[in-house]
C-alpha cells in the first residue's frame, strides 16, 4: 500500500508542568502524581529510534517537557542521531532557557510551538516582550506556531489574545484556537469571533498508518496509535521498554466514529480505503476489555470526571 503520509513520533516525557490549567487535558489540577519518563525508558526510546528511518519527526513534549531534570540530554542525544525535532513551550521560562535550546539543536529544531494560557500568565506585557525575543532569537528555519486555547473568554482576554495575534501576524507566524473539549464534547464558552480550525473527520473502518509510521508514548514508555487511544485496546501498541516492542506492520482500521486527534490529519495518515470486518473485529475487542482499561486508569477516569464536574 502506498503512502504518502509524514512519519512522526511524539514523546511526552514529563507530566509535570509550570502551569495548572482548569481545563487541561492531562486532568494535572486532580491527578494524584506528575511523573518524568525514568532513564530506562528514555533509553529504550533511544533504542526505538536506532530502529526507524530518519524521515521521522519526533515530538518532545509534556506537560512542560523542559521540567524534565535530563530535557537538554534527551534533545542533545535526539540531534546526534540525526532527527528533526519539534517542541512546544507555555513560554514560562526565562528567554535564556529558550536561546540555550535553539544554540544546542540549531537546524536539527524543525518547529518550536507556542501554547498560550491566558489565565495562567502572571504578567501579560513581560511576555509579549519574551514572546518577540523568542521569534528573533529561534534559528531562522525553525518554524512556528501559536495555539490558544479558548476558556471563559471575556472582554479582557479577548484584549490579551488581540496583542498576540498582532505579534503572529508581524511576524508572519501561523496561529490557531483550540476548543475546549471534555467526554468528546466541545465546551462553547468563547467568543463567536474565535473559530477552531479543526474538525472531526468520520474515520470508522478507514485504514490509518498511526500506530505503524507514528506513535505516541507516555512517559511510562506505553505507547498508542494516537492520542485517542487510552481506552481503546487496539490501539495500544505495548510498551517500549519490552524487548519485543515494535511499531505496526502496515495501517490498521480505525475503532473510532470521528478522529478526535489532529495528528493523523495533519499529517496525512487517514486512508481512503475501509476495512470493516477488521474494525468490527477491533471493536468488540475494545467492548471486551474497557472495563479492564477503565479500572487500570481509574485515576485518571476519577480525575476526568472530578473535571468535569468543575464545569
Amino acid at each position: 500500500m502506498e503512502n504518502e503520509a509524514n512519519k512522526f513520533i511524539d514523546f511526552i516525557i514529563t507530566q509535570k508542568c509550570t502551569y495548572r490549567c482548569k481545563y487541561c487535558s492531562q486532568s494535572k489540577n486532580q491527578t494524584l502524581e506528575c511523573n518524568n519518563a525514568t532513564k530506562e525508558t528514555i533509553q529504550a526510546f533511544y533504542k526505538l529510534l536506532d530502529n526507524i528511518e530518519k524521515d521521522y519527526e519526533i515530538t518532545i513534549t509534556g506537560g512542560e517537557a523542559i521540567l524534565h531534570p535530563d530535557f537538554f540530554e534527551i534533545i542533545e542525544e535526539i540531534k546526534n542521531k540525526g532527527f528533526k525535532i519539534n517542541l512546544i513551550s507555555n513560554l514560562s521560562f526565562k528567554i535564556e532557557t529558550y536561546q540555550k535550546i535553539f544554540n544546542s539543536l540549531k537546524e536539527n529544531l524543525n518547529r518550536f510551538d507556542i501554547s498560550f494560557h491566558i489565565d495562567e500568565i502572571q504578567n501579560f506585557n513581560i511576555m509579549l516582550e519574551k514572546l518577540e525575543e523568542f521569534i528573533l532569537s529561534k534559528p531562522a528555519t525553525t518554524k512556528t506556531s501559536f495555539f490558544i486555547p479558548l476558556y471563559n473568554i471575556d472582554t479582557k482576554k479577548e484584549l490579551k489574545i488581540d496583542k498576540i495575534l498582532r505579534i503572529a501576524k508581524k511576524y508572519n507566524i501561523s496561529y490557531s484556537f483550540q476548543k475546549i473539549r471534555f467526554l468528546n464534547n466541545y465546551k462553547e464558552q468563547y467568543s463567536e469571533k474565535y473559530v477552531s480550525h479543526h474538525t472531526k473527520r468520520k474515520t470508522f473502518a478507514k485504514l490509518c498508518f498511526a500506530g505503524c509510521e507514528s506513535a505516541v508514548i507516555y512517559e511510562n514508555g506505553n505507547a498508542y496509535r494516537c492520542y485517542s487511544s487510552r481506552f481503546n485496546h487496539s490501539n495500544f501498541l505495548g510498551n517500549i521498554n519490552d524487548v519485543d516492542f515494535k511499531l505496526n506492520d502496515d495501517a490498521k482500521a480505525c475503532t473510532n466514529c470521528s478522529c478526535n486527534c489532529p495528528k493523523p490529519q495533519l499529517y496525512n495518515q487517514i486512508c481512503i480505503e475501509k476495512d470493516y470486518l477488521e474494525a468490527l473485529k477491533e471493536t468488540g475487542k475494545n467492548i471486551i476489555n474497557l472495563p479492564k482499561l477503565i479500572l487500570k486508569n481509574k485515576e485518571i477516569v476519577i480525575a476526568k470526571i472530578k473535571q468535569f464536574l468543575s464545569f
